[in-house]
């Protein structure tokens, strides 16, 4: 939308806009010396100019062109003395016109953003929702996003502590194994999930993979250091279930009891040195200048109250995840990709069922 205050002048009768007119006419006529030049140039008919002219010379009961000699016109010392008055002020207003453009721009782009919300929400970690809390932020929304383990945040939410729990499911069958201990937690006639992103999750290894770690069965080399993700979290559940299936006991790996609460904790710490390799999502890896060998694909969503879906907090949440400007950051988001925005039930079983995984 274009904004620009303009000065405009009132001569006792009509509407401003004919005396805008009329003096954008007389200032044509004094450049071009020609009444059909200037007529033309403001998009009036010869007839319609001369008509604008006679009336405004008996309104102000004085001539606004002048005798000339030959076929040419030029205003009259009257008219001249009042387009030099009208271009004066017209300069020394324009820095406040200006300003004032300015001011009501702003004040127009206010009135546009949605009212500000207060949102809480409880999440197992992921650099998408920081994104997404960066963006509401932005326009003047409070997110309080506390990260905690999958099940942990939909503990929160069960217990009305939270207004959305972020959690995250594996496909295949490793999704439906897990899928049994969040769906303690979330009841078909109270929740719905939210669909926020599709995401990789693997080994985080040092520059070049010195050790060629390529799954969870080589984690249990004597010279593998390992950092694991705290009870609860989603990562943590993952892992154990992945050790499950290849019939290996936790406990043979190095660092399996150590303790980290976020994905960009324990990225950093195998960038350190502190470690040599640790589960997580391909951005933490990628962001920290570590290499990733991929082993699940998984789906992120949101846990929403039924009841509330319409209340300010979660309509704004919904419209934000829905927006161009989420989905651009995703895109900036290495191993990350959008799934459709529309809320689903919870069902008997976890979402993503049915598609391979892809360790």
């Amino acid at each position: 939308m274009e904004i620009a205050p303009f000065l405009a002048w009132r001569f006792g009768g009509g509407s401003p806009p004919e005396e805008t007119r009329l003096l954008a006419l007389l200032d044509g006529i004094a450049r071009h010396g020609s009444i059909a030049a200037a007529a033309r140039e403001q998009g009036l008919s010869y007839r319609h100019a001369w008509g604008l002219i006679e009336k405004w010379q008996g309104l102000f009961g004085r001539p606004l062109l002048a005798a000339t000699r030959g076929s040419g016109s030029e205003p009259s010392a009257f008219a001249r003395r009042l387009l030099e008055l009208d271009r004066r002020l017209a300069a020394q207003l324009a820095p406040r016109l200006l300003a004032a453009g300015e001011e009501m721009r702003r004040l127009l782009a206010e009135e546009e953003r949605p009212r500000a919300v207060r949102l809480a929400l409880a999440a197992s970690h992921d650099l998408a929702l920081v994104k997404l809390q960066e963006l509401m932020q932005a326009d003047g929304h409070a997110v309080d996003l506390q990260f905690r383990g999958s099940v942990e945040s939909l503990e929160l939410l069960a217990r009305g502590a939270c207004d959305a729990a972020g959690f995250h499911c594996p496909e295949g069958d490793l999704g439906r194994r897990i899928w049994a201990e969040y769906r303690k937690h979330l009841q078909p006639r109270s929740h719905l999930l939210l669909p926020l992103c599709r995401r990789v999750q693997g080994l985080m290894v040092r520059p070049g993979n010195p050790k060629k770690l390529r799954s969870v069965a080589d984690l249990t080399r004597r010279n593998v250091r390992f950092l694991n993700r705290q009870p609860g979290a989603g990562t943590r559940l993952l892992l154990d279930l992945l050790l499950v299936r290849q019939g290996i006991d936790g406990r043979r790996i190095r660092g399996y009891g150590s303790e980290e609460h976020t994905h960009a904790a324990v990225a950093a710490l195998v960038a350190g040195g502190e470690a040599d390799v640790a589960l997580g999502i391909e951005a933490a890896a990628r962001r920290f200048g570590l290499d990733f060998v991929p082993l699940v694909t998984e789906d992120y969503f949101l846990a929403l109250p039924r009841s509330r879906l319409q209340d300010a907090p979660l309509a704004a949440l919904r419209a934000y995840v829905a927006g161009a400007a989420f989905g651009a950051a995703l895109g900036s988001l290495p191993g990350y990709a959008p799934l459709p925005p529309e809320p689903l039930p919870v069902g008997a079983a976890a979402p993503g069922f049915g598609r391979a995984t892809q360790e």
